[in-house]
């Protein structure tokens, strides 16, 4: 029986699989079958979303890697807080018992989360501090957010829980950057990052950290953009959406050894 290519997308923290939708279209072209879950808590109730933790959402992504390994080689895609996911597989793998990723496609995923924002600069600030006390979840409380501008829907569409940031997941998600990182220099397969200039969630300097700290062959392209609006939203905002799809479909074809377009290898 024939072994199939996949590639396992996770989207990122309130959002849905619809905003990878455009790389996994690419990546699907190039004759690589695509899998991507559905978080818990996401795309339901705004309850079910605060009252889901990155545990779950672990769970979920090293279940569904462990179910596709065995279908086949996997290319993990992660954005966001699904880079962090997708490295948690990683780290399973590196650890035994499960094969490798032939890959690991990053978009706009900090190595950090201690980073200034506006809806809570003292709190992403204060993160590394934070992660390393034992406090209760309990003390982090829901932040309201704005809703998007009309010109940062036009530029880059995205649909999720916008108006609500639960610090809890943010601590957690800081958390399980400490515990990757060390990791990151075991990692052997390639790399390929990719993030907006103005990405205030994730800024530019992380595109050198991966590049360092990585184990393996890695490329990182940091993207500029006339439009300030959706940083942090690499693989949707109309003027990278493009380039990080070629890419991802380009890294899949390298990964995998799969023909190119013109029929070469």
């Amino acid at each position: 029986m024939s072994r199939t290519p996949i590639c396992l997308a996770l989207h990122g923290l309130g959002g849905t699989p619809e905003e990878l939708r455009l790389p996994l279209a690419a990546i699907r072209a190039a004759g690589v079958t695509t899998e991507a879950p559905l978080l818990p808590g996401h795309g339901s109730t705004e309850a079910a979303y605060l009252t889901s933790c990155y545990a779950d959402w672990r769970a979920l992504a090293l279940e569904r890697y462990r179910a596709l390994c065995a279908r086949g080689p996997v290319l993990l895609l992660g954005y966001s807080l699904g880079g962090l996911l997708a490295l948690e597989a990683v780290r399973r793998a590196v650890l035994g018992g499960l094969p490798e990723p032939v890959g690991l496609i990053v978009l706009s995923t900090p190595l950090s989360f201690a980073v200034s924002s506006r809806e809570a600069g003292l709190f992403f600030r204060m993160l590394p501090l934070l992660a390393r006390l034992p406090l209760p979840a309990g003390l982090f409380p829901v932040l309201r957010c704005p809703p998007r501008s009309a010109a940062s829907r036009e530029d880059a569409p995205w649909r999720g829980f916008e108006t609500c940031l639960h610090l809890r997941h943010v601590l957690e998600m800081e958390r399980a950057a400490q515990r990757l990182r060390p990791w990151l220099p075991r990692c052997r397969m390639p790399l390929l990052f990719m993030q907006l200039r103005h990405d205030d969630r994730c800024p530019s300097a992380n595109a050198a950290q991966w590049l360092e700290k990585w184990g393996g062959s890695a490329c990182a392209e940091v993207l500029a953009a006339r439009s300030r609006h959706g940083g942090h939203l690499v693989p949707v905002h109309v003027e990278s959406r493009d380039r990080v799809a070629a890419r991802a479909a380009d890294f899949a074809r390298s990964a995998f050894g799969l023909a190119t377009l013109d029929g070469h290898r």
